[in-house]
């Protein structure tokens, strides 16, 4: 981090880093200086987000012109970032408990007009997605995305793991910032 100059600086998993590199400060911007005699220098942040406002990971995007990938409806045409909150499944109202959830019959409503989204249809809206930035750009682009878009994980495999995950806050915290991708915000007592 101190050493010599370097063009490309790839910082992984900045959210686990250390909050200072012994006496020096914070390690990213630390490794950052290090590609200031660059004109072409390019420098990349990478990491699943945790604490809501101890975040890096959370803090650099805001600073970035925050980048959703928008995916058209496969039915309506309509285009929409893909957000937890319209995963919906059935519910079996005889059985109590988590024996009452259907995973299996988990599937994305679309947020414009309610066309039903499946599995089947990620390939083709992935593939015809666009990232559309919600800020401007003032020098840094920021990339944000969940785990819906994955072609290797279904809406019901996500729904079994959250409906796993919600049982303890610590599981549930872990399935928030690793599946949607975002910040935690630890219960308590906040301003209004």
């Amino acid at each position: 981090l101190a050493s010599r100059p370097i063009r490309l600086v790839l910082c992984d998993e900045v959210d686990r880093y250390p909050a200072s590199a012994g006496a020096e400060g914070d390690p990213v911007s630390l490794a950052r200086k290090r590609s200031t005699t660059f004109w072409n220098r390019k420098q990349l942040l990478t990491s699943t987000p945790t604490i809501k406002g101890a975040s890096r990971i959370e803090a650099a995007y805001e600073q970035s012109d925050q980048r959703r990938y928008n995916v058209p409806c496969q039915h309506c045409g309509e285009f929409q970032v893909l957000k937890w909150l319209q995963v919906k499944w059935h519910t079996d109202p005889t059985k109590e408990g988590d024996e009452k959830h259907q995973p299996a019959t988990a599937v994305y409503v679309c947020e414009v007009n309610g066309c039903i989204i499946t599995d089947a249809d990620k390939p083709a809206m992935l593939k015809d997605g666009r990232w559309v930035a919600e800020a401007p750009f003032k020098g840094t682009a920021g990339f944000h995305i969940n785990e819906l878009y994955s072609p290797w994980v279904t809406f019901a495999q996500m729904v079994a793991e959250f409906l796993k995950a919600k049982k303890l806050p610590e599981t549930l915290k872990t399935w928030v910032n690793t599946s949607l991708g975002e910040t935690w915000e630890e219960a308590g007592e906040t301003a209004d």
